[in-house]
């Protein structure tokens, strides 16, 4: 289709976050580039992959994918704030702005069991006085006054006044109070079974792909391993990874896991300076003349790896 119906003259089809392999903080030149062993962990909007990377070349049969993504998060927090407050279940942007603002994941899933105990306010007859630390409240933007909502310490108070009570003259609040929703909403990352997903949590996931590599690409992927997308900004993603990592994996075996400097753009900017090397590119280009020649067969092979 590219060639045949968009008449490009030459083309070049990669996996995305392979192009991570050219975005190394420590190599200042492209000729040091790609870094040889790379485990780049892509948590981003749709999915979750874990891709090997062995030269710039993706190990197609260790490649895994976990299918919770910061969609499946927001959608998830939409479910629980319409069968607890209001209904949201139309309002993706703003459900997806507030579980960025006050997401956390908890530090091992002991702490999980303890703060959900901290963020529950009891039976009927039995209520708790809830976690200050934990709970809070979030007002929602009124989109007259205010575009954007934020978060403040929760007031019982105001809470009660949410549905009904407020004054009829003067500035209204419609606000949305949230507990356990800020730290079980992300566990799923982890444990995605919690809402019935019969799947492995990351840390699992990631050694699945791992043991489909031979010993020696194992260690050197353990001791590169870089984390992208927008799940990683999460606070506590990245302690909670590398302890869970540590955990399963052999003592022996040195294990450095990093944030990219900028998680979201760190791909883009990995394909941007494999652009700018106008040798490099040429190299792994295909020109049409090549695919009149060799067929679209031998294209889909070429951008799989299988061909040099």
């Amino acid at each position: 289709m590219v060639f045949e119906q968009f008449g490009f003259a030459q083309y070049y089809r990669c996996v995305g976050p392979t192009l991570n392999a050219y975005n190394s903080g420590t190599a200042n030149t492209l000729s040091s580039l790609p870094q040889e062993c790379l485990l780049v962990i892509d948590t981003s909007y749709s999915d979750t992959t874990i891709l090997p990377l062995y030269n710039g070349t993706l190990l197609q049969p260790a490649l895994r994918r976990l299918n919770v993504g910061g969609k499946l998060l927001t959608n998830y927090l939409k479910e629980l704030s319409s069968l607890r407050h209001y209904n949201m279940m139309e309002e993706t942007y703003l459900l997806n702005e507030i579980k960025e603002a006050v997401s956390f994941v908890a530090p091992s899933t002991q702490q999980f069991s303890k703060d959900l105990e901290r963020a529950w306010k009891g039976r009927l007859g039995d209520k708790r006085t809830l976690d200050s630390s934990i709970v809070l409240d979030y007002v929602l933007p009124d989109y007259e006054r205010s575009s954007y909502g934020f978060a403040r310490p929760h007031d019982p108070a105001k809470a009660r006044m949410r549905r009904g009570l407020q004054p009829l003259q003067g500035p209204r609040e419609d606000i949305l109070p949230l507990g356990n929703e800020r730290f079980a909403v992300p566990e799923l990352l982890f444990n995605p079974t919690d809402i019935g997903i019969q799947e492995a949590g990351l840390p699992e996931v990631i050694l699945q792909s791992l043991s489909a590599l031979p010993e020696v690409l194992k260690v050197g992927m353990l001791a590169n391993v870089v984390v992208v997308g927008g799940n990683s900004l999460i606070p506590g993603f990245m302690e909670r990874l590398e302890s869970e990592l540590r955990a399963i994996v052999p003592s022996d075996y040195q294990l450095n896991i990093s944030r990219a400097e900028d998680p979201i753009k760190h791909t883009w900017l990995g394909a941007a300076r494999f652009a700018s090397n106008p040798d490099l590119l040429q190299s792994v280009l295909v020109s049409k003349a090549e695919y009149d020649e060799r067929g679209s067969t031998w294209l889909g092979k070429k951008f799989a790896g299988e061909i040099k």
